[in-house]
């Protein structure tokens, strides 16, 4: 029997969710508003089907927090004022489905039937997948996700792409996937698309025969032979020529391929994983990037998320990074202060986690034989972002006060001292926020997106409720 949780402020969907649950023999709760909803959901769940307008809050923001909960339940998202922004936003954030009422009893039945069946083979599963994740040190929800999938594309032949940005480990994240498939005694052959040589990228990838071009003294076997019966990892595939894609498509898709300048095709039985920092989906509509090619990429797409949301793996790492560093220079060993800490936990670190290691790295340079890191021994331009963030939040909280009316006018009835109701409040901070964040993103729907930790689905919409669509 499993609990089915509703959180929707129509009484009729309640109703309706209750009589399915009692047919099907499941144990129904029922909350009108979000703080019921949570209370309920705390004490262990199945499934919550959450109602995107409540009187307390949109259903969708808080999403992710029910997903988050220990019994990690699955979320069905349920609107009566249904568009694809908001549908590509709850499916983005993990639901398992997305329904538009009206709803009849023969939807709900039918939703909660395929979600419960697809929860219990997960949870059969979830037993067998096991993954030696390295150094990858995160053990956070978001975290936890990737593994999951890290996990279940290890056990598969299927092509894996890794979505991140710069400097966020994608090459760890392919390594640790390479480890723990059935290939890991076989190559491991790393290309990096950025760097080849436009004119030299069939020739780096298939191979050429002697005298095939001007320099082309003797033979060369290419990258994807050097991969047969291992991995191979594309690179920063975002930055594959687009005359090239349509060769490297048909070699991906019968794993044979012609060396530059000879008439025979050879075979390679690898198994690829690529990884780029660019949205493809925006180049393939700006006719940059091939359709067909990323279909075929995205056998399972693995989003790393970035160094600001794993806020539990920045200390692991920066002491991570101080211990090899002291050994390999022969320092003394060195530890962070509460405060230097504190500044690596408030920066954002927009270069993730290349750039804390090589934060740490210079610090332990700038400290010597010192054997505390202190503030002083970090990066300057670290600490004047950090500077400007805390004297930008004293801005704000002093605004904030003074836009409150005194204690005196609490009592008047002049509406232009009253406080505003809360729905109001909220509507105008999240308003500055977006308008905040745009400002700090430049315009980047995909970098702001990433700073306010939602999908970019999500981020449109907010932008079309405050009127801000570019």
């Amino acid at each position: 029997m499993a609990r089915i949780l509703v959180i929707d402020d129509e009484g009729l969907m309640r109703t309706m969710v209750e009589v399915v649950c009692n047919r099907m023999g499941h144990q129904p709760l029922c909350a009108a508003n979000l703080a019921d909803g949570m209370r309920l959901a705390r004490t262990g769940v199945d499934v919550v089907l959450l109602d995107v307008c409540l009187p307390d809050g949109n259903g969708l923001e808080h999403q992710r927090e029910f997903a988050e909960l220990p019994s990690e339940p699955d979320m069905v998202i349920i609107t009566g004022h249904g568009d694809g922004d908001t549908a590509e936003a709850a499916l983005r954030s993990g639901a398992w489905e997305f329904l538009t009422k009206p709803l009849q009893i023969r939807d709900v039945e039918q939703c909660l039937r395929h979600v419960l069946a697809y929860r219990h083979e997960r949870q059969r599963n979830t037993a067998r997948l096991t993954v030696d994740s390295g150094h990858i040190l995160g053990t956070g929800p978001a975290m936890s996700q990737v593994l999951k999938l890290l996990a279940q594309a290890a056990q598969s032949e299927v092509n894996v792409l890794l979505l991140g940005e710069t400097g966020v480990g994608k090459e760890l994240f392919a390594k640790a996937l390479y480890r723990n498939s059935s290939r890991a005694a076989q190559p491991f052959v790393t290309v990096d698309c950025a760097s080849l040589p436009e004119n030299l990228v069939e020739s780096h990838l298939f191979g050429h025969s002697r005298g095939a071009f001007t320099g082309a003294d003797r033979a060369r076997e290419g990258l994807l032979l050097a991969a047969h019966r291992g991995t191979l990892f594309l690179d920063e595939v975002g930055d594959l020529p687009l005359p090239m894609q349509g060769a490297f498509l048909r070699a991906l898709e019968l794993r044979r391929f012609r060396p530059v300048g000879e008439v025979r095709e050879l075979d390679s039985d690898f198994r690829l994983v690529a990884a780029t920092n660019r949205d493809l989906e925006e180049m393939v509509q700006q006719e940059r990037f091939r359709g067909d090619l990323l279909y075929r990429l995205q056998g399972i797409t693995i989003t790393i998320p970035p160094l600001r949301q794993r806020q539990d793996e920045i200390a692991p790492i920066a002491q991570q990074t101080i211990a090899r560093y002291c050994l390999q220079h022969a320092l003394p060993r060195k530890s962070l202060s509460d405060t230097a800490l504190e500044m690596l936990q408030t920066y954002a670190w927009p270069g993730n986690v290349r750039e804390l290691v090589h934060a740490m790295e210079r610090a332990c340079l700038a400290a010597g034989h010192a054997e505390i890191l202190l503030p002083a021994h970090l990066p300057t331009q670290m600490r004047v972002s950090v500077a400007r963030h805390r004297v930008g939040q004293g801005r704000e909280q002093t605004v904030f006060s003074a836009a409150l009316p005194e204690q005196g006018n609490l009592d008047r009835q002049d509406s232009e001292n009253a406080l505003p109701g809360l729905r109001e409040w909220k509507a105008r901070a999240e308003a500055d926020y977006v308008r905040r964040v745009m400002h700090e993103s430049g315009g980047d729907a995909r970098q702001a997106a990433s700073i306010a930790g939602i999908s970019r689905g999500h981020w449109y919409e907010l932008l079309k409720r405050h009127d801000m669509v570019p």
